[in-house]
């Protein structure tokens, strides 16, 4: 019998004053998680704009922390952090982890380079011997 490891995805979803787009935005990642063949084990939302005022970021980055998630879905990182610090931030602790982020609305990776983070992060995962996390 083989072992089957299903990959167990986490979705996050955030459009500050606009629930029903937020609640739009966690269905299309549940979608293409399904599609991807992932296990969904939890989701989170957030309303407010604040980095330390988001309960479900923090929660997602507990998940990651405690192994307990393969792969992030999120519609745009924005959605994660408008900051090029956080945004640095939260790729280390996935690398770390060995988790990989989705997008669904662009190439994580060619939007990486936008935000100038894509050298920053592959010269971080080059110097750690680290997984990308696209």
């Amino acid at each position: 019998m083989k072992d089957t490891k299903s990959t167990r995805a986490w979705l996050y979803a955030r459009v500050p004053g606009n629930d029903a787009r937020t609640l739009e935005c966690l269905r299309d990642c549940a979608k293409r998680a399904n599609a991807d063949g992932c296990e969904i084990i939890g989701s989170s939302t957030d309303e407010n704009r604040g980095w330390l005022l988001r309960p479900g970021c923090r929660e997602m980055q507990q998940k990651i922390k405690d192994r307990e998630v393969d792969v992030i879905y999120v519609s745009r990182i924005r959605q994660i952090s408008g900051k090029e610090r956080h945004l640095f931030w939260f790729f280390k602790l996935a690398m770390l982890h060995n988790v990989r982020v989705c997008t669904l609305e662009y190439n994580l990776r060619d939007r990486l380079h936008e935000y100038r983070l894509e050298n920053r992060i592959e010269i971080y995962a080059g110097q750690h011997n680290l997984p990308m996390p696209w």
